[in-house]
């Protein structure tokens, strides 16, 4: 989590350091070092103190602290109590074929979503070039990602052929999440270059702006959810697929005043 954290900020600005990374979480940049390549541990209350600094959900700070907890708690008992409180996680982590937080960690690149959808076209080859050329990632991330996948019973193969085991994969809504975050981050920066490198007849892209009562924020956004999974729903039908798209709904505030 930390490791993912250091390199979002490093995304949003390339000039982001180690050391500007510990001055944030208020520790020492060596020490903070030794935490990123796994050659000292954390304390659960240094845990929580670096949960506080980035602003983490009750639920993210739960799991980062319960986590470290197993890893490194000095008392064996507690150490115990934690590794069951994470195993439990786990075990629930698979209930309505959700696909949780801890696993949506492991799967935030975009290309992960690309490579099932892709699946589903025509033309699909299961070969990792052929994969990586129409992503234009490298071939060892396709490779990667196929294992990671498979290994979370997402994707499996068959007669040659890779199949896609979820027929919708979904997130706990409204819970803040680096990983998630990042999947976000990673797909704007895929629209911005859309704008300059696609054909205006082969994408949709625009905006309105328009005034809102902020207490019907929640039947709102619940309405673009609505359409969101209809749109789906109906680009699905039919065969003969032969492109992977992605649908991103921006609806944000631009106002920054209490009014």
């Amino acid at each position: 989590m930390l490791t993912e954290e250091f390199e979002r900020r490093k995304q949003l600005n390339s000039a982001y350091s180690l050391r500007a990374y510990a001055r944030d979480l208020e520790i020492s940049a060596p020490r903070l070092s030794q935490v990123l390549r796994n050659k000292q541990g954390l304390s659960v209350m240094a845990a929580k103190q670096i949960a506080k600094k980035l602003k983490l959900s009750d639920e993210t700070k739960e799991w980062f602290c319960t986590s470290v907890g197993a890893l490194h708690d000095r008392n064996f008992k507690q150490r115990s109590e934690f590794e069951k409180k994470i195993k439990r996680y786990k075990k629930e982590a698979k209930v309505n074929s959700e696909l949780s937080l801890e696993y949506f960690k492991v799967i935030a690149d975009w290309y992960h979503f690309a490579i099932l959808e892709l699946t589903y076209l025509k033309d699909f080859q299961n070969n990792n070039a052929w994969i990586a050329n129409i992503l234009g990632i490298k071939s060892d991330e396709v490779a990667a990602a196929i294992t990671r996948m498979k290994l979370l019973d997402l994707l499996r193969e068959k007669d040659g052929r890779l199949i896609d085991t979820f027929k919708f994969l979904a997130t706990p809504d409204d819970v803040p999440s680096i990983s998630l975050k990042m999947f976000n981050t990673q797909l704007i920066k895929k629209a911005m270059e859309a704008i300059h490198e696609q054909d205006v007849l082969e994408r949709e892209m625009s905006s309105n702006i328009f005034a809102v009562n902020k207490d019907r924020l929640p039947e709102l956004k619940e309405k673009l959810k609505h359409f969101r999974r209809e749109f789906q729903q109906d680009a699905d039908h039919g065969g003969n697929k032969n492109a992977v798209y992605c649908l991103g709904l921006q609806f944000y505030e631009l106002t920054k005043r209490n009014l």
